[in-house]
């Protein structure tokens, strides 16, 4: 069966059904790690994949912003999808671990290097994507994954060198 096809049940969220787009569209690296197809695991090599998620978040931030200044909330659905799913990575990876939609809120609970109040602040974004608040949301834990990210790294250099 085609990969592209073909969803891991660790991805399947009713979230990223979108149109024509299914969970594969939004994590094909870990649908292919999931499938055993690819075992390439960027989420284990440090900083390159956060970088990625980072870099590729940009364009979203830019043309949501335009989006929402023209207030044109409702058509901002599938880009909003895009950027919470490069959030979701972006904390999974975050933590070298794959995206795993499966029991998603337990999952974030363990999770060391997270926002505070991520489970709920998720949870609102999921629910009201289109929103400006949860565009404003989205942007903020962007920036505040980015930076934990980098000083859970740094604790964790100390921590080795003890």
């Amino acid at each position: 069966m085609n990969w592209k096809m073909q969803v891991s049940e660790r991805l399947q969220h009713e979230f990223f059904y979108l149109d024509s787009l299914t969970p594969v569209d939004f994590f094909p690296e870990e649908n292919r790690f999931y499938l055993g197809i690819d075992t390439s695991m960027p989420w284990k090599t440090e900083k390159v994949g956060v970088i990625q998620i980072v870099h590729a978040w940009q364009p979203y931030l830019n043309e949501l912003t335009e989006m929402f200044k023209k207030r044109k909330n409702k058509e901002t659905k599938p880009l909003m999808v895009k950027g919470i799913s490069l959030f979701i990575r972006l904390l999974f990876w975050s933590n070298h671990e794959p995206t795993d939609l499966k029991n998603l809120q337990e999952k974030l609970e363990l999770f060391e290097a997270k926002p505070v109040n991520i489970v709920e602040r998720l949870q609102f974004l999921m629910q009201r994507p289109t929103l400006y608040h949860s565009f404003i949301q989205l942007s903020e834990l962007m920036i505040e994954q980015e930076k934990i990210y980098y000083k859970y790294l740094v604790m964790q250099k100390r921590v080795n060198r003890a």
